[in-house]
């Protein structure tokens, strides 16, 4: 696989922006699951989304969101059941969530595989492929960093814990590893220049 395996799509921004807001602010999520209505409500609120997406219509988030649950390049887990009701709804002419309401309350669950990331989305989101276990450790692998003394956090600007091996800010939850690329919303590592997948310079 090529570092840049192909261009995001709106399926895969759902799927990074999911990813990361239960990885930074709903960690307990990780394990326990959360229903469709978390998923609209809290994870994925059309209004804060479809600024990040290639078409922010709400026709489109809701083909989108209904992709994700179907299960489409193994980013969520869910019911069968419910899937197949995804996968029916996409197949009419505008296709809705209010079509799997019957199971709001159904539990989803971001795919955390062994040994593989689903769809080569470190890949696609990060620009590079997973190699050893450390691929089935996270979601989207991170890079752990050591920090210099002194050094403050990018995000809230508070004081860094000296000399320690620091992925995350103690401060605020954020990953000090990574940035987000305001173009296209594609995961970064802190030190590059320009973007993976569109190519904008960084900085």
């Amino acid at each position: 696989m090529t570092v840049v395996a192909r261009s995001l799509d709106d399926l895969d921004r759902l799927a990074f922006r999911l990813s990361r807001t239960v990885r930074t602010q709903y960690p307990q999520l990780l394990t326990q699951g959360f229903t469709l209505t978390d998923l609209e409500e809290r994870l994925l609120p059309y209004r804060e989304v479809r600024r990040e997406m290639a078409d922010g219509g709400a026709d489109a988030f809701e083909s989108a969101v209904l992709r994700l649950i179907a299960g489409e390049r193994g980013y969520l887990v869910a019911d069968a059941e419910l899937q197949a009701a995804c996968r029916q709804a996409l197949g009419f002419p505008s296709p809705t969530l209010a079509l799997i309401r019957t199971w709001t309350a159904s539990v989803l669950r971001l795919n955390r595989p062994s040994g593989h990331t689903p769809a080569g989305m470190a890949a696609v989101v990060m620009g590079r492929t997973p190699s050893g276990d450390s691929a089935g450790d996270e979601i989207f692998p991170t890079a752990r960093a050591t920090m210099s003394a002194h050094a403050h956090c990018r995000f809230c600007s508070n004081r860094l814990p000296d000399q320690r091996r620091v992925t995350f800010c103690p401060h605020c939850g954020l990953d000090l590893t990574k940035r987000q690329c305001a173009a296209c919303s594609t995961e970064l590592e802190a030190h590059w220049r320009f973007c993976v997948t569109c190519g904008r310079r960084e900085g």
